[in-house]
């Protein structure tokens, strides 16, 4: 297996290479590959394409070389939003922002809160606050998703790696910080400031669930967990918050999304291909 600095054109010949006559479920990542690795059929090899480009190119030359059984899955991140279209019938993307975001949907929310959060605090907080925990932890979410996603549109002189929540996030009250405060933070330039806070007033109208960004949230939900909604030591990360989720998330809930569907639409397009384990069909 290749593994070094990935390319469209090495993930063609990683493929080829393979001793394999059933289908290939070509991911974005480490994480996508841990999430399919118990969903996949088991005719099914699952390939780690290092990258969303890697994703997107190494399908497009795969159906130029025509290569049948060859599947990929990429996060819809901002693309759709920005009137993007994934055409061909093999590429498919996240029925939100990506795949943090489905998790989080789910009832494998639910699960994690069972497990780390505090029974009588996440009570209190949504008689407090007459919402749920989903709910809240969406519209915190969406603060930070909309200053990214106005980001990316204004492309004023900003540097999202910077972009940590935790800079903009009271650990005692779960609180955030308003979006015009975030620009001020993030940007030294005023006119730089003038710019991002104006696309973020004229960003249209959109389904929160694509406009928020899954690490955003998975680090919001660690925050709370620590005070507001529990007690978790600083110690417990993302990463193994993500991992529960990933493991949490039931049959019933992939079903419920409109990319299992599309992979279904697939599969029933491209027989005897299967990338669906038996237990998700």
């Amino acid at each position: 297996m290749l593994t070094e600095h990935k390319t469209p054109g090495t993930l063609v010949a990683e493929i080829k290479m393979m001793s394999h006559d059933g289908a290939f479920l070509l991911v974005e990542g480490k994480d996508d590959t841990r999430f399919w690795a118990s969903r996949r059929h088991t005719s099914c090899e699952l390939v780690d394409g290092e990258g969303k480009p890697n994703v997107v190119g190494g399908i497009q030359k795969i159906n130029d070389a025509g290569l049948p059984g060859v599947l990929g899955i990429v996060d819809s991140d901002y693309d759709l939003l920005n009137g993007m279209i994934f055409e061909p019938e093999n590429l498919l993307a996240t029925d939100a922002h990506d795949l943090e975001c489905l998790l989080c949907r789910s009832s494998a929310l639910d699960k994690v809160l069972a497990e780390y959060g505090d029974h009588q605090k996440i009570k209190q907080f949504e008689d407090e606050t007459e919402t749920d925990v989903r709910t809240a932890l969406l519209e915190r979410a969406l603060v930070f998703g909309r200053v990214r996603w106005a980001a990316i549109r204004c492309r004023p002189i900003i540097d999202l790696g910077k972009f940590r929540v935790q800079r903009f996030l009271d650990k005692g009250t779960w609180t955030v910080t308003d979006e015009e405060s975030i620009c001020n933070k993030l940007l030294d330039s005023d006119n730089d400031i003038l710019a991002l806070t104006d696309r973020i007033k004229r960003l249209p109208e959109a389904d929160p669930w694509y406009v928020v960004h899954g690490h955003d949230m998975i680090e919001i939900l660690r925050i709370g967990l620590q005070r507001r909604l529990g007690s978790i030591k600083p110690s417990v990360g993302v990463s193994q918050i993500s991992g529960m989720l990933r493991a949490a998330m039931s049959a019933d809930d992939l079903r419920e999304t409109g990319l299992w569907r599309g992979m279904r639409v697939w599969e029933d397009g491209n027989s005897p291909y299967r990338v669906l384990a038996d237990g998700l069909r």
